[in-house]
């Protein structure tokens, strides 16, 4: 596989923490079609708008939270590439969860 920036442990969290923002698709996609911030955000394309929400909250919650939270620094490139590989590994889960509750 090559060189692993990040522990096991941590890695272990950043993929929970990406189930975890999967799970809230749903209720994400509900929100957005309620008629108060409908008009307010004005989104033009919803699927890109949720992901790149779900993409942003993964990143938020892991690099500046938990992480600076348990390891007392930012992550270093090496751990920064890493997140963003495993997350990129989920996308067609990501994908696949806006699908279908866009077609709820």
């Amino acid at each position: 596989m090559g060189f692993v920036a990040l522990k096991e442990k941590d890695r272990n969290v950043l993929k929970t923490m990406i189930d975890e923002e999967i799970a809230k698709i749903p209720g994400i996609v509900r929100n957005l079609r309620l008629p108060e911030f409908s008009g307010i955000f004005q989104i033009k394309d919803e699927s890109e708008y949720v992901y790149g929400y779900t993409h942003g909250s993964i990143i938020g919650k892991f690099e500046t939270y938990y992480f600076v939270a348990h390891s007392g620094k930012k992550p270093s490139g090496g751990e920064v590439d890493e997140i963003a590989k495993t997350i990129l590994q989920k996308t067609s889960d990501i994908r696949g969860a806006i699908i279908g509750a866009l077609g709820q």
